[in-house]
């Protein structure tokens, strides 16, 4: 009786964690997205501003792109953990504009 408990609770913490990393994971995938669209918007605002503001806004998307670009290794990360060993196809998904506006 005591290794059944045992056994049935290691399988319900297995699933929970399991469970964890998966919501982990759709979280950083809706951030990226999200940051990925801030930056795309920004790029539009850049092309559309005034001298003045330009560089404000460059600022920004600078900022924008490298939180794109840690929050886009977080998701290789949580893929591994919840085993996703093949990347490739990410960078088609998640299409981090360039370093340039």
């Amino acid at each position: 009786m005591g290794v059944e408990k045992t056994t049935t609770q290691h399988q319900s913490l297995l699933k929970e964690l399991q469970e964890e990393r998966a919501a982990a994971l759709a979280r950083i995938s809706r951030r990226l997205e999200r940051l990925i669209a801030q930056l795309q918007a920004t790029r539009e605002q850049i092309a559309n501003s005034r001298d003045e503001d330009r560089d404000r806004e460059i600022a920004a998307y600078h900022e924008l792109r490298q939180e794109a670009v840690k929050y886009r290794w977080y998701l290789e990360v949580q893929r591994e953990a919840i085993g996703l060993r093949h990347h490739q196809r990410l960078d088609e998904f998640y299409r981090i504009p360039p370093a340039e506006p």
